[in-house]
């Protein structure tokens, strides 16, 4: 076997077009796979808290170190690329994972390599000599494959299997330098930081050697189960279990809910994107991702992490939907769920509420249908009113406080039919006394409940939300990736540190 055909690869591309008007959100995921017999190195571990059981090691977890290492760049890409990407890009999203995991068995003092070849290249003599490490990140390019980007680890620990070197590849012709477009930069970061996931053990290759409470290898996590009329795989892990229990309602939900299309790279590897359409982890992309408490608890599920679920942002897709949102089939002509819409090409706000989108399908959604969000009608798109119908009353912009809404709103007689709005928004009261205060314009709506409301000077009507549901999910303020560790999330909004800026921190001021 080839050294080569010792590294798995996890390749997976998010297919977008080569402008931010046409940076769309129609990501497929595609993959390759060379099987292989894990690479493991000798590393010195802490594992003394294994002596303890389980409440020592979580006790003892410490700080989770990862150095990403970028000279690689400087050869194979221009220098304000390489400087992009090293400087702007992947630091917000090493600080972010810095913050958001600890790492129950660390490397003892420094992580040290002495073989000639790492990941396919010569091992740095940074490496060689040791570098203060938990994790070894290389960043290459490689512009001549149909990837946008691509992740594996290369080796694993010999002791508790944990991935400790790993690989990104960057396609610098599908993946944009964003100029200062913090849209374009979200969706860059939501692309590296799904790659991070799967290289630090986020996948069906690492799956057998996943550790218990206690530090042994965990057995009959992974199984299959009947869900929705189909055989899938599914990971149940008793913690990880109960929290989706709690957060579908669903007393009997069999554990997280894999991919079971794509083949392979791609079922198994990801989140069954039929009930995790807008997490980072589901198989393709989508404008508005979230990385939620699935994702930071399928680390902590492999036993070499502890994750903080501050760091955690709302996800609520199926959220309450009981067991029937789980078995249900989804066909063109009916739906009981309002995660799903029947109209193709029809306009409705998307499942994050954060922007308007059409309603279509994809090969991975079981023949299910959702407002694909679309970046023209993102709220946080300063260029959003060039699309939108009444643009005098609406509100754009990053940061600017305003969220989806539909309505039949328009200044003819005639009907122009159901279409998303983008109106600043207040929740006050709680509980069944919640309610929404909407600004359209100069004008003022109150919903207390779900019906619709009608503006003086207008025809048509906006549409009110439940406000309850509203303002619990898709109004929900919260600050975009815990301000990745490089703030203080205060009332929903980050406070960045001195240096940083952008309404998640991720800039350099």
């Amino acid at each position: 076997m080839t050294s080569q055909n010792k590294v798995l690869l996890l390749l997976f591309s998010l297919l977008i077009a080569s402008s931010w008007a046409h940076y769309d959100d129609e990501d497929k995921c595609h993959h390759d796979l060379i099987d292989h017999d894990p690479d493991f190195l000798d590393v010195e571990e802490d594992t003394s808290s294994m002596e303890g059981g389980e409440d020592r090691i979580l006790a003892e977890a410490t700080t989770f170190r990862i150095y990403p290492y970028f000279d690689y760049l400087n050869t194979a890409a221009s220098s304000s690329y390489a400087s992009y990407v090293r400087n702007e890009l992947v630091p917000p999203i090493i600080s972010y994972f810095e913050s958001a995991l600890k790492v129950k068995y660390p490397v003892s003092g420094n992580l040290k390599i002495t073989s000639s070849k790492i990941c396919e290249r010569s091992t740095p003599s940074i490496l060689k000599s040791g570098v203060s490490a938990d994790f070894f990140m290389y960043y290459d390019i490689d512009g001549s494959t149909s990837f946008v980007a691509s992740a594996k680890y290369c080796s694993l620990a010999s002791g508790t299997k944990r991935p400790i070197i790993g690989r990104t590849y960057i396609n610098n012709n599908k993946l944009f330098v964003a100029n200062g477009n913090e849209l374009v930069h979200e969706k860059n970061m939501y692309i590296m930081m799904h790659e991070m996931v799967h290289a630090l053990g986020f996948s069906t290759y690492t799956f057998p050697y996943w550790l218990d409470g206690n530090g042994k290898t965990r057995k009959g996590h992974v199984k299959t189960a009947s869900v929705g009329g189909k055989t899938r795989s599914i990971v149940d892990i008793p913690e990880l279990t109960a929290k989706y229990r709690q957060f579908t309602g669903c007393s009997t939900a069999p554990g997280i809910i894999m991919e079971n299309e794509g083949g392979s790279g791609t079922s198994l590897s990801h989140f069954e994107r039929k009930y995790f359409v807008y997490e980072t982890m589901s198989s393709g992309g989508i404008f508005g991702r979230r990385i939620s408490e699935f994702t930071l608890g399928m680390l902590e599920g492999s036993g070499w992490y502890v994750a903080d679920y501050r760091f955690a942002e709302p996800f609520f897709y199926g959220q309450g939907q009981g067991c029937s949102f789980l078995s249900s089939v989804c066909s063109s002509s009916s739906s009981n769920f309002d995660e799903y819409c029947t109209s193709s090409g029809s306009r409705g706000c998307a499942p994050h509420g954060r922007g308007g989108g059409s309603c279509s399908s994809d090969p991975l959604l079981d023949g299910c249908r959702y407002y694909h969000p679309n970046e023209n009608n993102d709220c946080d798109n300063d260029d959003g009113y060039d699309d939108a119908r009444l643009p005098e009353l609406q509100v754009y912009g990053r940061g600017a406080g305003s969220k989806c809404f539909t309505g039949t709103l328009n200044s003819r007689k005639s009907s122009n039919g159901r279409t998303s709005f983008c109106f600043k928004y207040t929740c006050t009261g709680s509980g069944s006394n919640t309610q929404v205060e909407v600004q359209v314009g100069k004008n003022k709506i109150i919903c207390t409940q779900e019906g619709t409301k009608t503006i003086d000077g207008y025809y048509g009507s906006v549409d009110c939300p439940n406000p309850l549901a509203f303002c619990n999910q898709a109004g929900k303020k919260f600050c975009p990736r815990g301000c990745v560790g490089r703030g203080t999330c205060v009332d929903g909004k980050c406070q960045c540190n001195s240096g940083y800026k952008g309404v998640d921190c991720a800039l350099r001021a």
